[in-house]
């Protein structure tokens, strides 16, 4: 997870959202079995407005991993942060601030799960280093030593949720790692799959 600046919201959005939000809070409270549908206005999907906005939020790459290209995992997608499946969010579901670009392995590890301790890249105080360690010898990202108590815990409590250790993001991790160390050709910042790795390795 890297910090990013969240852009101004679609316009499209702007306009559409709030009502399509409450309408789906009703037709699920009245059909609990009723699943959300991004619907077209205007001749455009909604879904791929909102995509292509988050993308530039996030240079393309996924909000909670960094994971890039993307796609790597499967097809990207837009997750909602605070579950569309929980009627206490139900409203949010086409909320600006509430939606994020994902890799498939990171929406697929989180799934419905909603902890208000959850980090997000977008918020003003959000830093990497103020969070999380990486661990060269595992590749795996851990709370960092230096933590509060209370920021200790809200990176154990992301890493669980969206899976940040699992096996082939920290092999992936540990070879950007040897990619970046070359000592000739190294890769890119632009190429790096997770950019919180650059100031570690290549800090000049």
């Amino acid at each position: 997870m890297i910090a990013c600046m969240r852009g101004p919201e679609p316009e499209l959005l702007a306009r559409e959202g709030a009502q399509i939000g409450r309408d789906y809070a009703t037709r699920r409270r009245e059909t609990p079995s009723h699943r959300f549908q991004w619907p077209r206005r205007d001749g455009q999907s909604l879904y791929e407005v909102v995509r292509a906005a988050l993308a530039i939020m996030t240079q393309g790459r996924c909000s909670y991993c960094d994971g890039h290209p993307i796609d790597a995992t499967g097809a990207e997608t837009v997750d909602h942060f605070q579950p569309k499946s929980y009627p206490e969010f139900y409203e949010l579901v086409c909320t600006w601030s509430n939606l994020f670009l994902t890799c498939t392995a990171c929406n697929h590890a989180k799934r419905e799960q909603w902890d208000a301790a959850l980090l997000r890249p977008d918020d003003p105080e959000f830093a990497f280093e103020r969070y999380f360690e990486y661990r060269f010898d595992s590749g795996e990202l851990r709370a960092a030593p230096t933590a509060s108590p209370a920021d200790r815990q809200r990176a154990e409590r992301t890493i669980e949720v969206f899976d940040l250790n699992r096996a082939g993001t920290c092999e992936s991790r540990k070879r950007m790692v040897r990619e970046m160390r070359r000592p000739n050709d190294p890769i890119s910042l632009d190429d790096c799959a997770y950019r919180y790795l650059w100031p570690l390795c290549r800090p000049s």
